[in-house]
């Protein structure tokens, strides 16, 4: 999540790994990606805020704005992350908190309740892009999810801020897995013409990559903040 005054604006040691991953926050809603259930909704959307009670604020203001147009907020729930991004032409991070909304509702009514009152003057806000099958990996943006098991919080976070530091991702995310306090998962969000260069540099790690879509303004940043090199550079 991205703001501007304040991103309210926005040698890492080798971990352990397991393709055996827990369920983390959005495990739910891509299984019901997977399963087709999303053919018109959105089924879910994800965004961040500074802390739990920023949270809570939106998610008030959410629900009188859905009701507005006769919709339901179905559930909003909060998970705490530790993330890393670029702004000002700076390395970033920040403890913040991701809020995702399960729903029926479209991502294009949810998206425009949700900038509505954000607290964020350039808000995340991201759901899966629904598109035809076999399409999934041509698509311009996505989200990267690894899993780590049994190692510390530090190496985490060192894995994630090398993947922003080099420009692979413009975001990172670390949320530990509920249950554990030695299992974590890693959410990027980049380009998909960026994947090849992350699995190459950081194929310790195995990569689940999803179709996203977003609010015009973060996409635009995403852009401006991935860099795709060159094989040879590498």
């Amino acid at each position: 999540a991205l703001r501007s005054t304040g991103h309210e604006t926005r040698g890492t040691p080798k971990p352990s790994t397991s393709v055996a991953p827990k369920p983390s926050a959005h495990a739910a809603p891509l299984a019901m990606l997977r399963s087709g259930r999303a053919a018109v909704s959105a089924d879910w959307a994800s965004t961040t805020v500074s802390s739990r009670k920023a949270g809570d604020e939106l998610s008030s203001q959410l629900t009188s704005r859905l009701a507005e147009k006769n919709y339901k907020l179905e559930n909003f729930h909060m998970e705490d992350i530790r993330s890393f991004f670029w702004w000002d032409s700076k390395l970033q991070e920040e403890d913040e908190v991701r809020a995702t909304v399960d729903s029926e509702v479209p991502f294009p009514v949810l998206m425009e309740a949700l900038a509505a009152d954000h607290p964020y003057d350039l808000p995340m806000i991201v759901s899966s892009a629904l598109l035809p099958e076999g399409q999934e990996a041509d698509h311009k943006y996505v989200m990267g999810m690894a899993v780590i098991n049994g190692t510390q919080e530090d190496v985490a976070h060192g894995l994630a801020k090398s993947v922003v530091e080099v420009k692979f991702a413009a975001c990172a995310q670390v949320e530990k897995n509920k249950g554990s306090d030695s299992d974590f998962t890693i959410t990027l969000k980049t380009l998909g013409a960026s994947k090849a260069q992350v699995m190459l540099e950081f194929g310790g790690l195995s990569w689940e990559w999803h179709p996203i879509q977003a609010n015009e303004k973060y996409l635009k940043w995403l852009e401006d903040n991935v860099e795709v090199r060159p094989h040879a550079e590498l």
